[in-house]
């Protein structure tokens, strides 16, 4: 019983953790969609440059920014695959006016074979454009490091400009230049991840029921132990029990001698 209520136990702390993790991704998919019914704004009044992480309820943001992009910036993102395909993803800083630097995720393109090349984003240092996108956070550094890639966005990986940087970059919806206006900077745009509940919900609640079946296990264990026990303390019939027993077993008829009767 006592095994019982310990793995009960261990259910129900298994049954809060998917319950916590339910009620943040609830809560990132709450701040999700207010930030998406905000009207666009300049990036600098969402997330100020030079602050270390985003503020409360800046990030899925819908943001613009306007200046140059530095094409000596221009980097290239591995290990993101797109719809099941390898791809490389261009990230480049974007400088403004006033001097603060916007990461911006330019698009992306198929990875290419060893002997192809590939589809480069083709930037005019002098030309001024118009981004407008998705603010997201900075990710995590995994700790690689590459001369000519990375691995994560992050300033960890990436050749951070002088200057005060607004944190977090951006996923570019749209790049406007004298030229007219295109869905991404090169290829294609990178889609934005899909913010599901997941089955954190239901599992919680798999998790306490099991912590209720199992005192019931345990009762039933027990009870079944008990009842052997029972079985095999209970004193042996006597050789008389025994022969009465046989002959009222051999008075009554069998179930032969009856069909034949009948």
């Amino acid at each position: 019983m006592a095994v019982c209520l310990a793995i009960s136990a261990v259910a129900v702390v298994a049954g809060f953790w998917q319950h916590c993790r339910h009620v943040d991704r609830a809560d990132a998919r709450a701040a999700y969609d207010a930030a998406v019914e905000a009207p666009p704004a300049e990036v600098v009044e969402v997330a100020p440059a030079g602050a270390a992480v985003l503020p409360d309820g800046a990030e899925w943001r819908t943001v613009t920014a306007t200046g140059t992009i530095n094409p000596e910036s221009v980097t290239v993102l591995r290990g993101r695959p797109i719809d099941r395909t390898a791809s490389w993803q261009y990230l480049a800083w974007l400088e403004t006016d006033a001097g603060e630097a916007v990461l911006v995720s330019l698009g992306w393109v198929p990875q290419p074979e060893p002997d192809e090349e590939a589809e480069a984003p083709v930037i005019d240092p002098d030309a001024i454009v118009t981004v407008t996108g998705v603010l997201r956070a900075w990710e995590e550094d995994d700790g690689r490091e590459s001369s000519d890639s990375v691995t994560r966005i992050t300033p960890a990986q990436l050749p951070v400009p002088d200057g005060a940087v607004v944190p977090g970059y951006v996923m570019v919806r749209e790049l406007c230049d004298q030229e007219g206006c295109a869905p991404s900077g090169v290829g294609e745009q990178v889609p934005l991840p899909e913010l599901t509940l997941g089955p954190h919900l239901s599992y919680a609640f798999q998790w306490w029921i099991f912590a209720l079946l199992a005192p019931v296990g345990g009762i039933l264990l027990l009870r079944r132990d008990a009842r052997l026990q029972d079985e095999s303390e209970a004193p042996p019939a006597s050789a008389a029990q025994s022969r009465v027993a046989l002959r009222r077993s051999r008075s009554e008829p069998s179930d032969e001698e009856i069909e034949d009767a009948l």
